[in-house]
Order: structure tokens, then sequence, then C-alpha cells
């Protein structure tokens, strides 16, 4: 079950093999960018640019649908909704009492939806590339402590796994006889709630469970950790590490030098 749910795809592929700390920064990089700019065609390009560099490493497109099928309802909210909050100048569009739609504003709405898009796709360069294990060595190696690191490793790791047991847990209500997700809203909550407390019970002993383990394992001894395979930046990490710091600063100068990107369009 946590296979199928977790985010990391295991490959041999040259971004795997990158130290999780040259990964990090390029992808903190990435996501600046995506706040600089408010341009579409920009924002556009720096989607595209996150699909081409996952689909390099070998992660299966099945995993970026996946991905997609699970954001497309956040970015329909962002595309309905935010037109009509903020409108903006210029001609309406469509105009019903204090409702207006205009061209300004849907553009900005396009641009906010692909804006998520981007940081979602960003995230999942690192994500989907990078051992969890490996990750919490490179956010220790970079000064978080130890108790910090692994925290943010079981989040990713078991967040996933939640998800999973809910899937789980509804796939087995559903086979005896329980039905899910039909009638009114309210009758749609109410059909929830059983998958929803198996969930909470199941993960509060996964919880328990995962606090022996950690416990059996010396977290919190107060004792130097050590590790068996320790990271170290290889050619390849620094050329990554100076790649992405050059092309942020010539998006930085084509942002802000040259006043490109502030508009939607």
């Amino acid at each position: 079950m946590s296979q199928r749910f977790d985010f990391y795809v295991a490959r041999d592929s040259w971004l795997h093999r990158l130290d999780p700390r040259a990964k990090l920064w390029a992808v903190v990089l990435a996501g600046a960018a995506c706040f600089l700019f408010r341009n579409v065609a920009m924002l556009a390009g720096l989607l595209v640019a996150a699909h081409l560099v996952l689909l390099s490493a070998q992660v299966p497109p099945e995993r970026l649908r996946w991905l997609w099928a699970r954001l497309l309802p956040l970015l329909a909210m962002i595309l309905v909704l935010q037109p009509f909050f903020a409108p903006g100048p210029g001609p309406d569009l469509f105009h019903v009492g204090p409702l207006r739609l205009t061209v300004a504003g849907v553009l900005d709405a396009l641009s906010y939806a692909l804006r998520a898009a981007t940081l979602v796709f960003v995230a999942a360069v690192l994500l989907l590339t990078t051992d969890p294990n490996r990750l919490v060595q490179g956010l220790v190696k970079l000064g978080l402590p130890y108790p910090w690191g692994l925290t943010v490793g079981l989040a990713i790791r078991y967040l996933p796994t939640t998800y999973g047991l809910f899937v789980s847990i509804g796939e087995a209500q559903q086979a005896r006889g329980w039905i899910v997700g039909q009638g009114g809203f309210l009758q749609r909550a109410r059909s929830y709630v059983p998958i929803l407390v198996a969930t909470i019970i199941a993960s509060l002993r996964l919880s328990d469970n995962l606090g022996m383990a950690l416990a059996a394992r010396g977290l919190g001894y107060p004792a130097r950790r050590t590790v068996l395979h320790d990271l170290a930046f290889s050619t390849a990490d620094w050329l990554v590490l100076v790649a992405a710091t050059i092309l942020f600063a010539g998006l930085l100068t084509l942002r802000h030098g040259l006043a490109f990107g502030g508009q939607a369009w």
C-alpha cells in the first residue's frame, strides 16, 4: 500500500544521483521565480520546464497525470472564483449585479492557476526524485536539528501513507455495501464519516508503532549520530548549483532590470 502512494519514485537517473542540497537550492530558486512573474507565457514555460526535468529523470507519465488529477479541483476553483472576486479594469465580458467578468480578470486567474501548478511540479522535482532518508541527511547537513529534519522526512513519507489508508478503507467499506458520495451535499459528507473515523484510528495506531520504532532506534539519545553513506558534493552538484544561480540571476534581471513579466499578458 505505501509503495503505491509514495511520493518518491526510485530510479537511477541524473537527477536522482544529485545531492539533495543541490536539488533543494534549485527548487527554492525555481519557486522564487514563480513569484517573480505574473506573465502567463513565462509561468507556462516554467511549468513545461518542470515537466521536462521530471520526464528526463524517468518519472513515469502516470505519476504526473496522478498529480494533475489531484491538482485540477484547486485550479478549477481558482479559474472560476478569481475573475469574479478581482475582475480588474477593462470592458466587461459579463455583468450581472455586483458580478463582473473582464479580460484582465480572466488573465489574472489563469496566471494564478499556472503559478499554483508550477509550484506543485517544481516541488515534485525534489519530492519525486529524492529518497526521504537522503533528504533528511541533506537538511541536517544544512544545519537543521536532526529531530526537525526527521519530522520533515516523516511528514513526506507518511502523508501519502495516510492517503493510502483512506483510499483502502474507503474501498473496503464500499466492498461491504457502504454507499459513498451519493445524494445531496450533507448526505455525501455523512457517508465519509465512517471512513474518516477508521482512518484516524488506523493513523493513531501507525503513529504509536512509529514512536516505538524510533525509540528502539535510539531517537533522543544524547550522542553524535553517524551515517553509513554520507553526503558529498560532486562536480555535477556544483554545476547544478551554479547553473541554477545564474539562471535565477538572469530571470531577476529580466523581471526588475527590464521590467518584463509584471503583468499577466
